[in-house]
């Protein structure tokens, strides 16, 4: 008889998709009855879910039907966790999930659920915790085998099928034998998943001391070494030739490069800052980046930013959106400019959504292939270009050279700065750069033109023959919000008024459709089913940090009134006044054997992070010091809790906002216009430790702006702190006068 610790020494944990990897298209099987199997996904709006739909494995949707057959029939359940964006899901998708005997084992053994991981990061997030504790490591496809009642008892990634037939074996054998030890080992796991990465506040300290006011100097002090002392450590670990952190694979992670440019801005830290520029400039001319088409891949398997898993995944590109744009501000690098409008090219191309919100994810492979959409030979680009433009692309790109990948295929990657390349090439810089974007024109998609007379002719691109990846077409609340907030620091940066108008429109999307009657939020939309799911607590932090965005780019109140409204919301679902944190589901959901926060920045920021630092925004737009203190309860406790910053960078940006002079800059003015102008004098630099408020009168306006209005004479600053405001100044000049957080002061 094989103990259940015999069978975890079966398992081989292949960490291969942490955080995912590459895409198989989806096929639209709903109507589909040609197929020799039809499971219960078949009815799911879930493009991954209905990949699975003809397996001949019984897959079943999480929901309490599932668990209820299990208990009736005395089954383990087997759950299988993926997304449409992890190529090693659908490896093993057909290593075993399509493979006859293995299917017919599993179907008399086990009930099988199926779980997209986009629509249910809840189950995802304590079945991956669950996994980590038993192997150190996690990552995709997440397999786990629980109990009826969904407490696990075993789990991994993947595994090849014989040897996951074995393990299946060996737990079935385990369950007929010695039922009381499995259940023994799922009572201490369930409680280590609901105890591990546990804050609770603290209710005393320097939260208490300040009220929500400024903290004492002595303790902005030590958290700022505590800050500084993180960030040395880290410098240890930065890759110095390809930037962000040594080692492959290479993730961009937007909340790193964010608080290390605010870092660097604030502190005048030049070795930061250079850090944050070499990562950008590499990872634009790398090909992760899509050269032709825009749009960033999910991550590098190297270390040079060469060749990435190729799906694109709209959380990466909306944050990125905002961290090119600031550091437009920053440096004033046209580059960045370029990407920025790249990526928003890909977003309006590939995944925009006619319901006003953005789709998930575009493939990683196309016709069997992955990366097959937009690699090249050099055969290909000749037929593509003229000879003239074919030399520069060599130049441009090391077709067959550096860039050479596999079977005759290269990326377009740039291995050096436009300004090398132009020499080489015997171009001036502008020339160059404006010549390699007609040929990437020519390579992918642009934008419809007129002809001379008036009429529309559709762009005409070399991709168009190829066969397309696949599209994940399910809308979710949290990434929208993301493409919202990044859209707004695109307008901010380059007032291009084509951004803030996508910007309000995927945020009215949200608000009329993904909205409930009684003010919560739902986390996903698709076509064939509406909106469902409710929503999690990283809905309705992304949606309030997009709100008080499109404040800031447009001194609208009604985006202030929507961001309090959704916060009201969050402390009646989410919060827990004993732990003084938020829970990452709602109260009103059920079948979860575990309720867990979310505290880590990864990948996106944690939602605890941003709805401490939502709360502390609008606790400084209305006087709300209750509101900051709670947001400086969760943080002290956070950062006490901190190991690694590259974890924790959401966290860090609000104790950099704490620990350093942070203001309110309003702006009063008689016209709009003025009002229009002002603002974009403010953001022609990167200012992170300001909120902005204004308009042209007091209506639905933080109430520190009463009295400050002006009817004649010229349009005025304001720099306040805690609603305290100074004499107004009519200069931007003497604003950065008032500031202490300019660079280098």
């Amino acid at each position: 008889m094989k103990t259940l610790f015999s069978v975890l020494q079966l398992f081989v944990l292949t960490s291969i998709c942490t955080y995912g990897c590459g895409i198989r298209p989806a096929s639209n099987t709903m109507s589909d009855t040609t197929y020799a199997h039809t499971n219960d996904l078949i009815h799911s709006s879930s493009p991954y879910l209905q990949q699975h739909a003809h397996n001949p494995l019984d897959w079943m949707p999480w929901g309490e039907e599932a668990f209820e057959k299990a208990e009736r029939e005395g089954k383990l359940v087997f759950i299988s966790i993926g997304y449409s964006a992890c190529h090693w899901c659908h490896v093993m998708e057909h290593d075993t999930f399509e493979n006859e005997e293995a299917a017919e084992y599993i179907n008399a053994n086990f009930i099988s659920i199926k779980v997209d991981r986009e629509e249910r990061p809840d189950v995802d997030q304590i079945y991956m915790n669950a996994v980590q504790l038993m192997t150190g490591r996690g990552g995709w496809p997440l397999n786990c085998i629980a109990l009826p009642d969904g407490r696990p008892v075993f789990g991994g990634t993947y595994f090849p099928r014989a040897r996951f037939i074995e393990i299946l074996e060996g737990l079935v054998e385990l369950k007929m034998n010695d039922s009381k030890k499995m259940e023994e080992y799922a009572d201490r796991l369930s409680e280590g998943v609901a105890s591990s990465d546990l804050l609770v506040a603290v209710d005393d300290g320097v939260a208490r001391d300040a009220k929500g006011g400024p903290w004492p100097k002595t303790d902005r002090n030590k958290f700022g070494a505590s800050i500084d002392s993180k960030v040395d450590s880290w410098r240890a670990q930065w890759d110095r030739n390809r930037g962000l952190s040594n080692g492959a694979p290479k993730f961009p992670l937007p909340t790193n490069l964010d608080f290390l440019l605010h870092y660097g801005v604030v502190r005048g830290d030049n070795d930061a800052l250079s850090q944050v520029r070499l990562t950008l400039d590499m990872m634009s001319r790398g090909g992760i980046y899509d050269q032709a088409g825009g749009g960033f891949a999910r991550y590098s398997t190297d270390s040079n930013w060469k060749i990435p898993h190729f799906e694109k995944m709209l959380y990466d590109n909306a944050q990125l959106l905002s961290t090119y744009a600031h550091a437009w501000q920053v440096f004033g690098e046209s580059r960045y400019k370029e990407v920025c409008y790249g990526i928003i090219d890909f977003l309006n191309n590939e995944l925009d959504d006619p319901s006003g919100g953005f789709r998930s994810a575009l493939d990683a492979d196309s016709d069997g292939e992955e990366g097959k959409y937009y690699v090249w030979t050099k055969d290909e680009l000749a037929d593509a270009l003229s000879p003239s433009d074919l030399e520069l692309a060599m130049v441009a790109y090391d077709i067959d050279g550096r860039s050479f990948w596999e079977h005759g295929n290269s990326v377009l990657m740039s291995w050096g700065s436009d300004e090398a390349l132009s020499k080489k090439a015997g171009l001036s810089p502008d020339e160059f750069r404006n010549r390699l974007s007609s040929i990437n024109k020519t390579l992918s998609y642009y934008r419809d033109g007129k002809d001379k007379n008036g009429k529309v002719e559709k762009g005409k691109h070399a991709r168009e023959p190829r066969v397309k990846p696949g599209l994940d077409d399910k809308v979710l609340t949290s990434w929208t919000a993301l493409t919202v907030s990044g859209l707004c620091a695109t307008y901010r940066a380059f007032d291009d008024e084509e951004h803030l108008d996508r910007a309000v429109k995927a945020m009215n999307f949200i608000l009329q459709t993904a909205k409930n009657s009684d003010g919560t939020l739902n986390h996903v939309y698709h076509s064939k089913v509406g909106s469902h799911i409710n929503g999690f607590l990283e809905d309705y932090a992304f949606t309030i940090e997009a709100c008080l965005n499109l404040y800031e780019a447009t001194f609208d109140p009604r985006w202030l009134t929507e961001a309090r409204e959704l916060t009201l919301v969050s402390f009646d679902h989410f919060y827990d006044t004993e732990t003084g944190v938020f829970w990452y589901t709602s109260a009103n959901e059920k079948g979860l054997f575990a309720r867990k926060q979310e505290n880590d920045d990864s990948v996106i920021p944690a939602s605890n992070s941003s709805m401490a630092r939502n709360l502390f925004k609008l606790g400084r737009y209305d006087s709300r010091f209750d509101w900051i203190e709670r947001s400086d309860r969760m943080l002290i406790s956070a950062w006490e809790n901190t190991g690694s910053i590259r974890r924790s960078t959401g966290w860090a940006t609000a104790l950099l906002w704490r620990s350093t002079p942070f203001y309110e800059l309003a702006i009063t003015a008689k016209t709009q216009k003025e009002m229009a102008n002002l603002r974009l004098k403010v953001d022609k630099d990167f200012r992170p430790q300001i909120i902005l408020a204004g308009g042209i009168d007091a209506t639905g306006q933080p109430s520190w702006l009463e009295g400050k209005y002006t009817k004649s004479g010229n349009p005025r600053f304001f720099v306040c702190q805690e609603g305290a405001c100074k004499l107004p100044v009519e200069t931007l000049s003497e604003v950065d006068n008032l500031l202490e957080t300019r660079r280098g002061k």
